[in-house]
């Protein structure tokens, strides 16, 4: 996964993916979009998607993970 990329929402826009580190499974994303952010680990083997924190102009918060985000950085994941 490139260190910076974009990915795009069901809406139409576009959302930014910047790679913060590789952990056992895969690698730690950074997905913002808007005023929302998600921390995510992307399984390479599985694809699984699993969202570590959430956040929301800058605070913490329980926010609802878009089906754009987890099918983007599934397909990311995936091996060509």
């Amino acid at each position: 996964m490139p260190p910076q990329t974009s990915i795009p929402t069901y809406g139409g826009d576009r959302a930014d993916v910047r790679h913060l580190e590789r952990t056992e499974s895969g690698p730690r994303v950074k997905v913002s979009h808007d005023d929302r952010e998600w921390i995510c680990v992307v399984d390479v083997k599985s694809g699984e998607v699993n969202v570590e924190i959430g956040r929301q102009d800058g605070s913490p918060a329980d926010l609802e993970t878009p089906d754009w985000l987890t099918d983007n950085l599934s397909h990311l994941a995936t091996p060509a």
